[in-house]
């Protein structure tokens, strides 16, 4: 859905990625904003049916039925998203893994039977979880154990944010914000003010904004297993994996925010944090350039030492 507001205005709402997603933004014309709509639309359409592990005819579905077997041919476009997946686990430092997936599936299997999976079926899947020995080369992608899964979870919507508003650019659009399914990023300023101003909801009252961020030209993305947790002998596991356990983090952090040059750099952040706990996800954030943080933990909140000339009183 498209709607035009006054003064040079546009809102997109749309579903995709399996979230509510909105852009809101200024257009130099109507031309402009329906080329805008259309491309980034087309792009999420295109991008979702070739990496949706839900979808069966996906691209990243064939991958993972491949495993095991002979290496796949990818086309041209596709070698961004395997940097990708190097990148995130080379600046998570292997505690973001995009071959997670058998894991997840063991603990989602865990959920829907509800009975904890065994330490020797833990242990037997974390064999599986291991990106660097994907063999990707020369056009070509394999998986080489027998039930190693691919994903992009981890950072797909968080690259998908900031494509869009390359996509904006692209088409002379220089004031946009793009927030799907609340992984956030703005260029430019809104109509009435001179930076974009972000809500970032209570952890422990949904519905409510604790804190507002003011902030232009950066992603902001919020992580946290209050929200999104698997219920088993009656308990409440969190849907962040700790690989380094093989169960859900379990710590002191409610929701973590970063804020960032870019939303997939906040995303991996804000993730990180959450399987580190308070202590050593602020030292984390404290420790990489150009990254500011909410925390909220079960005692308190804490803040980054930078993050305060973004929070605007309440």
């Amino acid at each position: 859905m498209s709607q035009q507001l006054p003064e040079g205005l546009f809102r997109l709402s749309f579903k995709a990625l399996g979230t509510q997603c909105e852009v809101q933004f200024q257009a130099p014309s109507i031309e402009a904003a329906k080329d805008f709509r259309k491309e980034a639309l087309e792009w999420l359409r295109d991008f979702e049916n070739r990496w949706s592990r839900f979808k069966p005819d996906s691209f990243l579905s064939e991958i993972n039925r491949q495993a095991g077997r002979d290496p796949i041919p990818y086309e041209e476009g596709d070698h961004e998203i395997f940097q990708l997946c190097d990148y995130v686990h080379k600046l998570s430092r292997g505690l973001n893994d995009p071959t997670s997936l058998p894991l997840t599936s063991l603990w989602d299997q865990a959920g829907r039977l509800d009975r904890l999976p065994d330490e020797s079926e833990i242990k037997e899947t974390q064999r599986l979880v291991s990106w660097p020995e994907v063999e990707w080369a020369n056009g070509t992608i394999r998986l080489p154990e027998p039930g190693m899964a691919l994903e992009i979870g981890g950072f797909g919507k968080e690259f998908a944010v900031d494509r869009l508003i390359k996509i904006a650019q692209k088409n002379g659009i220089i004031d946009c914000l793009v927030d799907l399914g609340r992984d956030v990023a703005a260029v430019g300023k809104p109509a009435h003010g001179e930076t974009w101003i972000i809500g970032i909801e209570d952890a422990r009252l949904e519905n409510t904004s604790a804190y507002r961020l003011a902030f232009s030209n950066r992603g902001l993305a919020t992580s946290g297993n209050g929200r999104r947790f698997r219920t088993i002998g009656g308990k409440k596991f969190g849907h962040i994996l700790d690989l380094r356990s093989g169960y859900p983090a379990e710590n002191d952090i409610l929701t973590a925010s970063a804020l960032a040059n870019d939303c997939l750099t906040a995303g991996q952040v804000s993730t990180i944090a959450c399987m580190l706990g308070g202590e050593e996800g602020m030292e984390l954030v404290e420790n990489t350039h150009g990254i500011e943080a909410i925390l909220q933990t079960s005692g308190h909140t804490q803040y980054s030492s930078r993050i305060h000339r973004h929070v605007l009183a309440s």
